[in-house]
């Protein structure tokens, strides 16, 4: 294993440590486990929002640009390098740059992996030191949370009763729904994306949820507890981002977006009336 990916897993174990010992005066052991890993996630996500932030531009920017790149598709259909140069440019000019939208993911993927490590078996593994006190209260089974071992995957449980893995599998639904909220909250009332790969973006967006859910039925608890409350506090980060910047517009609908097609009021009155062509050639013959 890298020694850097060591050194993470040590860091995520010292912090749960830390935030453990301060909340366990006040709590139980299970809930001070449970309550520490959901005080790391804010703590991680308030670190990357710079990220989050650019994710969430960046994401309105291909939305805002809709209009332009159907015009340039139009265009140049003759000229797929022409028309993907062009493409390539309003993209960059607007900030709607792919890497904006992936970057939070691949800077977070560590920290998920790192997680997994540490949550299987932190004390024997030695990330977490046996005689502090998350030590002992993992040693002695005394980090229950909400009705889960966070060190126990939702498979384990199953295996040991249905009753008894209600907790795990609600958890799992919890995480899958609050994703599909994040994802439905970001481009509601948005028109679809016509750019060339944005189906298969489209498509991948949809699916993400379900495939995490689906991995997750052998993560242990706590990763499922620390990806729900990752979810839930973007999607606080993203209300909080439209309230800033406003709702990206629907595309289109912007004064800078304007179709060249006539407006209707000025075709009502550029109509024809009855007579006018007899009056116009009365005027010529005066």
């Amino acid at each position: 294993m890298f020694a850097w990916f060591d050194a993470l897993v040590s860091f995520l174990g010292s912090a749960l440590s830390v935030f453990f010992e301060f909340l366990t005066p006040a709590l139980s052991s299970g809930w001070g486990y449970g309550l520490s890993i959901i005080f790391l996630t804010i703590a991680i996500n308030i670190l990357v929002f710079p990220l989050t932030l650019k994710q969430t531009r960046a994401t309105r920017a291909f939305t805002e640009i809709q209009p332009k790149i159907k015009k340039i598709q139009a265009e140049f259909k003759e000229d797929p390098q022409e028309m993907q140069k062009r493409l390539l440019e309003v993209q960059r000019e607007a900030g709607a740059t792919p890497g904006g939208c992936l970057l939070p993911l691949l800077v977070q993927m560590p920290i998920w992996f790192a997680l997994f490590r540490l949550l299987r078996d932190p004390v024997v593994d030695g990330y977490i030191d046996a005689t502090s006190a998350l030590g002992r209260a993992i040693v002695d089974g005394n980090s229950t949370f909400l009705g889960m071992m966070l060190g126990t995957t939702p498979a384990e449980a199953v295996g040991l009763g249905l009753v008894g893995a209600i907790p795990y599998l609600m958890v799992i639904v919890f995480m899958v729904a609050t994703q599909y909220v994040q994802q439905w909250h970001s481009t509601y009332g948005q028109d679809r994306p016509d750019q060339k790969g944005a189906g298969a973006q489209q498509a991948i967006t949809k699916i993400m949820p379900l495939f995490i859910g689906f991995i997750s039925w052998n993560f242990p608890a706590g990763l499922v507890l620390y990806w729900t409350t990752s979810n839930l506090f973007r999607l606080g980060q993203q209300v909080l981002i439209f309230k800033i910047d406003g709702r990206p517009t629907r595309p289109g609908t912007s004064g800078d977006d304007k179709t060249d097609e006539p407006d209707s009021t000025e075709d009502k009155h550029s109509t024809p009336q009855p007579g006018a062509a007899n009056k116009r050639r009365r005027r010529r013959r005066r």
